[in-house]
């Protein structure tokens, strides 16, 4: 049982150090079959074919990150914790739900010593651009947490995995922050010795798990960053450089074939009013209804706010509000009352709808076909590596 031990505190030590990618892992039956039933609990339609290629996909997709972009695999970004932190979470998880853990009892500790004047002491400043100092790195490597943890662990390897926004506030001497985080790395320590042996006698290898942790995790980022998956806040160099790379000769195909999509308003004829009162621009739009926009004029004495235009818009005054508002509005549709920026309430009615389409060699065609053919590319690239990748690894989805 010591040796066990031993093994596991060693296993710990790994899983504390920074993230690498390993070399190629053919997953077992046991594993794609256990990692079924954890997204299972988010699908439970998905099959094990398709399991076993998003576990398989995403392993291709980690050793894509490794060669083009290693610093993601470490963080998907400099304000967020750090992907070793998500795994650890996706793992307790894991552990709780398959493996039955989460009533797992740890042994107590004693954060007497670990106040905010300690906090406060040992951190002091955080920098202004979240970055430590090689000074602040060596006092931080210096100060020890062994009394917290059972494997060796400084503050430093404790406190660099977390969000800026955490760090910012430990930092700040917020004792109780300090104490959750703590309590979440020992559950999960204390869940992970549990859970290896009883991984193994199901013959899933626990460094396989974590990397299948780790490439679900990462997954949507390394998908954007090839430009195969659109992420908020993440830019795709390879998109990048394949917009430069498309012809004009592209782009004219690309507008032959989606003209439809260059489609837009060009001018619209239209009637509006504008009151102070709500209440009188609901009594106008009423009088349309039961007579006409004109008539309704008429009988308000209201002025016709598009009368100066002849009542005939078109996209070059679209910089005035009332005018956009018309181009919004669907054709022969009575506005509802709408509180305009000055806070006026208007209503307003367009028609005689007029469409125009935007040449092959407008800014915006352009733009638009440029963004689609690089994406088109982008797909087509994946795909081709993503089957090489599996003929080079004799994977047999």
């Amino acid at each position: 049982m010591k040796g066990l031990t031993t093994i596991l505190l060693l296993l710990l030590g790994v899983l504390y150090s920074p993230l690498t990618v390993a070399s190629f892992n053919q997953y077992t039956n046991a594993e794609v079959r256990f990692m079924h039933q954890v997204y299972k609990q988010h699908n439970t339609n998905i099959s094990i074919k398709e399991v076993r290629t998003r576990v398989f996909e995403n392993q291709f997709l980690l050793q894509q990150a490794e060669q083009n972009m290693p610093e993601l695999i470490a963080r998907q970004s400099e304000v967020g914790f750090s992907t070793q932190y998500h795994v650890e979470r996706y793992l307790m998880n894991i552990f709780n739900s398959q493996l039955s853990l989460s009533g797992h009892n740890i042994k107590t500790v004693n954060f007497t010593q670990y106040t905010t004047q300690w906090l406060i002491q040992v951190l002091a400043n955080y920098p202004a651009d979240g970055k430590y100092t090689a000074e602040q790195v060596i006092k931080l490597q210096r100060t020890s947490l062994n009394k917290l943890f059972v494997n060796p662990i400084t503050l430093y390897d404790f406190i660099t995995p977390l969000s800026m926004q955490v760090r910012f506030r430990l930092h700040q001497g917020d004792s109780n922050l300090f104490r959750s985080e703590v309590l979440k790395k020992r559950q999960f320590n204390a869940a992970l010795l549990a859970a290896t042996p009883l991984l193994l006698k199901q013959g899933i290898n626990i460094d396989h798990l974590q990397e299948l942790a780790k490439g679900e995790i990462l997954r949507p980022s390394i998908q954007s960053w090839l430009g195969i998956k659109n992420m908020m806040h993440v830019q795709s160099p390879i998109l990048d450089s394949l917009e430069q790379q498309i012809s004009d000769e592209e782009i004219k195909i690309y507008y032959q074939a989606n003209k439809k999509r260059f489609k837009y308003l060009n001018n619209v004829t239209a009637y509006g009013v504008e009151f102070t009162s709500r209440e009188d621009a609901i009594k106008f739009r009423k009088a349309v209804h039961n007579s006409s926009f004109t008539q309704a004029l008429t009988s308000f004495k209201q002025h016709d706010i598009y009368a100066q235009y002849q009542n005939m818009l078109t996209r070059k005054n679209k910089s005035n509000w009332v005018i956009q508002l018309a181009f919004t509005q669907k054709e022969d549709e009575l506005s509802h009352v709408i509180r305009s920026p000055d806070g006026l309430w208007v209503v307003i009615m367009s028609n005689n709808h007029h469409y125009k389409y935007f040449t092959s060699a407008d800014e915006t065609v352009i733009y638009q076909a440029k963004k689609a053919i690089a994406i088109q590319k982008a797909k087509h690239s994946y795909q081709q590596n993503w089957l090489a990748w599996q003929q080079q690894n004799a994977i047999l989805l």
